[in-house]
């Protein structure tokens, strides 16, 4: 016979009930971190009486969402609800707003524009909360942004000037009331400007996580300010912002790493046009974006009228110098300094045999490269060194260096001027000025340091190279740098191109006008129907699905929900098991092909399917 088991009383603990709220305005309208991408609609929540006096725009608070406490931010707060039923807030998490109305505004349409959940965006905007700080007590003003007249204009960097002091003058000169925004495409030009400029703000994430929401909650409740800061400064909460200045807005640092993948471009054109902000561009050459903007006369061009000495020297044999130039750098080296600029940095990409030409390779199937002169030869996958290397297919024992870089150019410009003094400048130990006399800067892009007098000579090597990348970027990008580096050629300086003197960019260098090759890359980009002319979107799924989306897209377009216009490409495949389609489509329909890749992410999501990777505008294609 079983034995009756004891009876247990069942313990349940009731949930508090909300607090009445006798406020006018009793609902908050808030964003929730919900961390699934298909709940990102705003919801409404009570307020109870002992929270109202804290719960205001832009504050962050903790609420109930399905079974779990999350945190939210207030949009708004409202007097009627459509919700039938609704929870209660349960605590502030912060006593101090980090969004104003027009920053949260801006946050949803960049939300909208990149098919994104608001809080992906949040992310970016507004840093992590750092709860000593939140102690401290910041004056709140009442701020009220320009009723002046919104510009919109490139200003074109002149050469020879030193770049910072030419963007302080513009800042410091600018005649706009209010707050003043400046975005650079690095922490280290960020940096240096805002030592430059006494009384600005940095705003960065490369600073402490206190500095960083100091900054940030100073720049919330401050006016007529100068902030500096890289990409995510864009979304700065300032009250009274009356212009913004984006330096180098072609630079890959101002597209966001993280989805959505925003850009700090087409942002701040959304900032300005949204809100009537004086618009800048400053750089040494427009990107095709800016550049279709400015033939169409939406934005100003400010030029800079100047002539640059510019000669090519072509390569006949593939040596380094060509002989007529070795005689112009002997020349140049009675008179300064002078900036050698390598396609790439390292030694040596590669290496083969000088007598049958075969690739080098390892027992394991590796490439065979060498890091230095003194290095031996050695495989870029097993890191095996070979002491006494030998080809084989022929026996060979002389090996032939490919690719080139700083390190193997700086062997050889020594070898070929013994006794002179060689400085090495690239991202991983950069230089930022060079103050000597005399001397050879050997630099990798964007790393070459200023001379405080200019240098007597600018030599580009394997100028041809730059522009033969395969990203539909290479040539809007190797036109900055060679205006870059040749504005750091002193007033009497001389710009040495190691390339063909056919080539378009020689011109263009010599006039200052980059216009001349810009303009018919645009006519290029317009004849196939490429960006800047179209909506460009990359969509990277897992390739056992990537068939299905394709005739998903198709049946889209069959159907009329898709743009009839739009042209699908691919899929290709990509590293792994993913595969990439790519989506292009006339600007004017652009809003329509993301609304529906936007339904097609929620809808994958309400079925707990993973995400397809969608980048809109990305700055590449085909990386």
């Amino acid at each position: 016979m079983a034995l009756t088991r004891p009876l247990r009383l069942k313990s349940e603990v009731a949930k508090l009930r909300p607090e009445a709220s006798s406020s006018s305005l009793p609902i908050a309208r808030v964003w929730v971190d919900s961390g699934v991408f298909h709940l990102d609609q705003a919801y409404d929540y009570l307020i109870p009486d002992n929270l109202s006096s804290s719960v205001g725009t832009g504050i962050r608070i903790q609420v109930p969402f399905h079974g779990r406490e999350v945190e939210a931010l207030v949009l708004s707060r409202i007097a009627i609800s459509e919700s039938p039923v609704l929870k209660s807030i349960t605590r502030v998490i912060s006593p101090h707003s980090v969004a104003t109305v027009e920053s949260l505004a801006l946050i949803e349409a960049v939300a909208t524009r990149w098919a994104a959940h608001p809080y992906d965006i949040l992310r970016s905007a507004i840093p992590p909360r750092v709860a000593s700080i939140d102690k401290q007590s910041f004056l709140e003003v009442d701020l009220r942004p320009s009723g002046s007249k919104a510009k919109r204009t490139y200003i074109q960097i002149p050469p020879v000037v030193d770049r910072f002091k030419f963007i302080e003058t513009l800042i410091t000169q600018s005649s706009s009331q209010g707050s003043t925004l400046l975005v650079l495409p690095d922490s280290n030009s960020a940096n240096r400007l805002q030592k430059m400029i006494q009384g600005s703000i940095l705003l960065d994430s490369s600073l402490e996580r206190s500095e960083r929401y100091d900054n940030f909650l100073r720049i919330r409740n401050g006016r007529n300010l100068i902030v500096i800061g890289t990409r995510s400064a864009i979304f700065a909460p300032l009250g009274d912002l009356s212009s913004i200045f984006v330096i180098d807005e072609g630079s890959e640092n101002h597209y966001e790493v993280r989805t959505p993948g925003w850009n700090v471009r087409d942002v701040a054109i959304l900032r300005s046009m949204r809100a009537n902000i004086s618009l800048n561009f400053v750089g040494y050459s427009p990107n095709s974006e800016i550049a279709r903007l400015i033939e169409s006369r939406w934005i100003d061009y400010s030029s800079s009228i100047h002539r640059v000495n510019v000669a090519s020297f072509q390569q006949t044999q593939g040596e380094l110098l060509p002989s007529r130039l070795m005689s112009e750098i002997r020349k140049a080296m009675k008179v300064g300094p002078i900036l050698f600029i390598s396609p790439r940095k390292g030694y040596s990409q590669a290496i083969t045999c000088s007598k049958c030409r075969n690739i080098a390779m390892c027992e394991c199937g590796g490439k065979l490269s060498q890091r230095s002169a003194q290095s031996p030869v050695s495989c870029v996958i097993c890191a095996q060194s070979i002491s006494e290397w030998k080809c084989t297919w022929c026996q060979g024992t002389t090996p032939f260096l490919l690719g080139r870089g700083s390190d193997r150019f700086a062997y050889e410009i020594g070898a070929a001027f013994p006794g002179t003094q060689i400085v090495q400048s690239s991202a991983e130990s950069m230089i930022d000025e060079y103050s000597e006399g005399t001397g050879f800067v050997i630099s990798t892009p964007g790393a070459a340091p200023l001379a405080p007098d200019g240098y007597a000579m600018v030599v580009i090597l394997e100028g041809e190279r730059f522009f033969t990348q395969s990203d539909i970027r290479a040539h809007e990008r190797s036109r900055e740098l060679f205006f870059a580096h040749s504005a750091l050629a002193s007033q009497s300086g001389i710009v040495a191109l190691v390339m063909a003197g056919n080539h378009p960019i020689v011109g263009a260098l010599s006039a200052w006008k980059p216009s001349l090759i810009s303009q018919r890359e645009l006519r290029e980009r317009l004849e196939v129907q490429l960006p800047p002319f179209t909506r460009a979107i990359t969509l990277d799924i897992v390739n056992s699905e990537s068939q299905s989306l394709l005739r998903g897209l198709k049946k889209s377009q069959e159907d009329g929900r898709l743009p009839s216009s739009t042209t699908i490409l691919g899929p290709s495949q990509l590293k792994g098991d993913t595969d990439r389609i790519v989506i292009l489509t006339p600007l004017n329909d652009g809003e329509e092909l993301i609304s529906l890749l936007h339904e097609f992410q929620r809808r994958r999501s309400s079925s707990k399917k993973t995400l397809a990777s969608i980048r809109i505008d990305p700055y590449s294609l085909s990386r």
